[in-house]
């Protein structure tokens, strides 16, 4: 069975300065001001090719190319920034950030596959699931606000090297 574009983890991130491009072009559209620290913390996020943390992304940008001693509250603003216009997306479970499959939608959920071994995260288009937790919740007189659905185990690969 072929998989679907939309579940290989590096759909339209496999080129990270595409990417930003993309993103730039949103933040034209919407009237958004992308930064050069937020396209750098961007550029790092998509380039990553797996959840990257909030401090290794600071390590990185401070050893970038002209880079300065950037603060913690610098990335912390950018990472802000691009979840707040669904540029990027907050794993909760493992604390990390991934770049969002589609960067010219406003943010949304998502369900994640992410593989306990080698670390990678698959966003999982599936609207269907989204809509069915928000039924049930509502169903329930439960008011959902956000979700975060995040499913860990082992990827194709991992588990077939197991």
């Amino acid at each position: 069975m072929a998989s679907h574009a939309c579940i290989d983890p590096k759909h339209h991130v496999h080129d990270a300065p595409g990417f930003v491009h993309a993103v730039e072009r949103a933040c034209h559209e919407r009237g958004l001001r992308l930064t050069p620290i937020r396209a750098r913390v961007l550029g790092l996020i998509a380039d990553g090719g797996k959840p990257l943390k909030a401090y290794d992304l600071l390590e990185q940008v401070r050893s970038g190319e002209g880079a300065g001693a950037a603060a913690p509250p610098t990335v912390y603003r950018a990472l802000d920034f691009l979840l707040a216009n669904g540029f990027i997306h907050k794993l909760e479970s493992v604390n990390a950030f991934v770049a969002c499959h589609h960067p010219n939608t406003a943010q949304h959920s998502v369900p994640f596959l992410i593989c306990d071994r080698c670390h990678n995260a698959v966003e999982l288009e599936d609207k269907h699931v989204v809509a069915q937790l928000d039924e049930r919740a509502r169903a329930l007189g439960f008011m959902p606000q956000a979700q975060t659905l995040e499913v860990h185990g082992l990827c194709a690969d991992c588990a077939r090297a197991a």
